[in-house]
């Protein structure tokens, strides 16, 4: 460096326009730039123009500017072209485990300000399961104090919660990011006995405003279709599918490995598809198989086998099976299972709205439509496949009470009793696909302790009576996509029914709820009352989406689908989201909505009126009052007002269309009400005619039309005669905290 300080005594000024080598910007490359370059060196100064290509600045640097300023030509170093970043980058393995990536930062960004790392990652179960390490930072643990949870991640309980994929961002300490070469280093901190790591599927540095400074060209996304066996051995492949089925496997305990008696076709499809329908990596299959007590070689055996399968593999396993979103319905029935993935998750509920209403059309609410859920978006993520996945086997839960159970042997005779692609064997064993879940709740319910019990708080203990559940899920995958019963529905449902659905009521009862699992459990979910809530409901959606015409073919009152027990539930979405953290609270106007079509849809499609009771047209599931209930504050108040007085005009002719086709004899008969009801307009949950008196003063407080509404007291009070509805006309209504209030 003090060869350098000779050396500027020579330099003589040239004009610099635009040079890299003007240092400090004044026009010229001359001295000042020399002495600036080398404080920049010595590191007196942050180093602002590094020229050498190495991302700091140095005697080469120097060198670099000394020559322009001597006349000739300024030529930086160019950095080596990085490599892209491939995702996503799967940290999985034993505890410890690290992935690294890295990444130039451009020479002039904006480093000032609170600098942040986004991430998006798929399997975060537990709080500090992970943590990150920028450059030489200390290693920081992502938990919810250190990481801000984006969108509705946050408000359906963040991590550990309904969202198995998150958004999230983290600050990072003043100095970490710096111009030229960064690294990043992601670590699988240690397992829960359950996880073995997890994936980040996106991440990018945020300038303090907010701006991404790595380019989106950086990213390239691996392409399954290019993976190979790692063994193409006959050998080696019929090693891996009698490892898959025979196998013995442990689990982590305390004191170490314990003993389990599943096998890995035990807990996922019997053959392994699901891991190559998918697309689980080799990398991730082999590190399972080391977590369940296997060595490397067996694990490398059994990826083999799995890569070998010849079965469709449209999936990935951060995209929750069946996500719904448009144009599925336009891919092969053998890829529904693989959904729309994550970019058809919507980012608010009232953005369902367009495709709810397109171009403002409400056509297909009509009571003889079949609004498509499939291919309607939600602003919610279904369960990932992970989640279909029991933790612990019923066999290692129950021995012998399993082995020996109707629920085992009923799934073996439906595997036995059918043939791939046969619609005859299908129809022949349908009605042991459909009593499956009664076969279910007997095993079960000896097994179910009561809600108070003290045994929820133990996690064994309730994920062993949730993956009873989780097993008859996975399992009736298996047998659906093996034997292609997806796309066989017009056999079991007959020909009016939807080309592709389930035959089967088990995904509503897979709901923790429906096992009377309590909301503050141990094991399912981070224990937050909306992660429960979330929990629950995402299973009634998913039972709506594999059986949307599900009164055809003999599906009558409350299966497989209890629309008015799902409506309680969207409520109990809203309102459990509320008091979590400063995000805004999840909205559920068009999630409501499309259940509430769909319950119209649904009950006009058994042919029967109300005289059928629950079997025919039913009063509590073409209900309009669930559109007032909690309709300030959580059902409607994203959605623009004249939107919100579309949805409930549309919703209510076409319902009051149908009450004024049916006689008030026909409601009597089906034990709706009787001619003498008085209602009780404060009591909606109870009585056809609560229901319709607590919905008039509603409405009309909405903005709904005088006259639509003016009918449907015309209306009520031909089917209750011995009450003056026009009273509630007069009603008052005023804002509430959920509700209004009217009197």
């Amino acid at each position: 460096m003090k060869k350098l300080g000779l050396l500027v005594f020579v330099i003589r000024a040239l004009n610099a326009q635009t040079s890299p080598c003007d240092v400090n910007h004044d026009g010229v490359v001359n001295i000042a730039d020399v002495q600036t370059e080398i404080s920049e060196a010595l590191g007196v100064t942050a180093c602002t123009t590094p020229l050498s290509g190495k991302g700091t600045c140095s005697v080469v640097d120097v060198q670099i500017v000394i020559t322009a300023a001597l006349g000739g030509a300024c030529i930086p170093v160019q950095p080596a072209a990085q490599s892209n970043i491939v995702l996503p980058i799967e940290v999985v393995g034993p505890n410890g485990t690290t992935k690294t990536v890295s990444f130039n930062v451009p020479a002039g960004s904006n480093l000032s300000g609170t600098m942040q790392l986004s991430m998006q990652i798929h399997g975060l179960k537990y709080e500090t399961e992970a943590s990150v390490q920028v450059n030489n930072s200390a290693w920081m643990p992502i938990n919810s104090t250190t990481v801000t949870i984006l969108g509705l991640g946050a408000a359906y309980g963040g991590i550990g919660g309904g969202y198995k994929t998150l958004d999230m961002t983290m600050n990072l300490p003043a100095g970490t990011v710096i111009a030229g070469t960064n690294t990043v280093n992601f670590r699988f901190n240690g397992t829960n006995g359950v996880v073995s790591g997890f994936r980040v599927l996106a991440l990018n540095v945020l300038d303090g405003g907010a701006n991404a400074l790595l380019p989106a060209t950086l990213f390239t996304w691996e392409d399954p279709d290019t993976w190979l066996p790692p063994s193409t051995l006959a050998s080696d492949i019929a090693a891996g599918k009698n490892l898959w089925n025979t196998a013995a496997l442990t689990v982590p305990g305390s004191s170490g490995p314990v003993a389990i008696q599943a096998r890995c076709s035990s807990c996922h499809a019997q053959d392994g598809r699901d891991l190559k329908y998918f697309n689980y990596s080799n990398n991730s299959i082999q590190t399972r198989s080391i977590f369940h007590g296997l060595t490397s070689a067996q694990g490398l055996q059994i990826a083999s086998y799995i890569r070998s399968l010849s079965v469709p593999n449209p999936g990935r396993p951060w995209n929750p099976p069946y996500q719904p979103g448009p144009g599925l319905d336009s891919l092969p029935v053998a890829d529904w299972s693989a959904g729309a993935g994550l970019n058809a998750v919507l980012q608010r509920d009232v953005d369902m709205w367009p495709y709810l209403a397109p171009t403002g059309s409400t056509s297909g609410w009509a009571p003889t439509g079949n609004l498509n859920v499939r291919e309607m978006p939600l602003a919610m993520q279904l369960p990932d496949w992970n989640s279909w996945l029991p933790t612990i086997h019923p066999l290692d839960a129950f021995g012998s009470a399993f082995s020996n159970s109707k629920l085992l042997s009923n799934y073996n005779q439906v595997r036995s009793g059918l043939v791939p692609g046969n619609p005859q064997t299908y129809q022949a064993q349908s009605y042991n696909i459909w009593i499956w879940t009664l076969n279910d709740q007997n095993f079960l319910v000896p097994l179910t302790k009561s809600s108070t019990d003290p045994a929820w708080n133990n996690a064994t203990y309730t994920d062993s009576i949730y993956s009873v559940r989780l097993w008859s899920m996975t399992k009736l995958w298996e047998i659906n996509q093996e034997f292609g019963l997806e796309g066989m529905a017009p056999t079991v449902f007959g020909s009016t029914s939807d080309p592709r659905a389930w035959y089967s009521p088990e995904p509503f009862q897979a709901s923790p709820n429906m096992i009377h699992i309590p909301t503050t459990a141990a094991g399912v979910g981070n224990r937050l009352p909306i992660t429960a809530t979330y929990t629950r409901f995402e299973w009634y959606q998913l039972q709506l989406i594999l059986n949307q015409h599900d009164n055809t073919g003999g599906f009558i009152g409350n299966t497989p689908t209890d629309y008015p027990y799902v409506y309680d539930h969207i409520q109990a979405m809203g309102f459990n989201s509320l008091p979590d953290g400063p995000v805004a609270a999840a909205r559920q106007g068009g999630l409501m909505m499309l259940w509430l079509i769909k319950g119209l849809q649904s009950t006009n499609q058994t042919g029967k009126g109300p005289q059928a009771g629950s079997s025919g047209w039913a009063t509590n599931v073409a209900d309009p009052s669930r559109m007032y209930r909690y309709a300030t504050e959580v059902l409607w108040s994203d959605f623009a007002p004249t939107d919100q007085i579309t949805a409930m005009t549309a919703y209510l002719q076409y319902w009051l269309s149908k009450v004024t086709s049916f006689t008030p004899a026909q409601f009597y008969a089906g034990g709706w009400t009787t001619a003498t009801t008085v209602p009780n307009f404060t009591n909606p949950d109870f009585g056809f005619a609560n229901t319709v008196a607590f919905t008039i003063p509603e409405a009309l407080y909405a903005g709904v039309n005088p006259t639509l509404v003016g009918k449907m007291v015309d209306r009520a009070q031909i089917i209750w005669p011995n009450y003056n509805w026009s009273t509630l006309l007069t009603f008052t209504c005023v804002p509430a905290p959920q509700t209004p209030y009217c009197r």
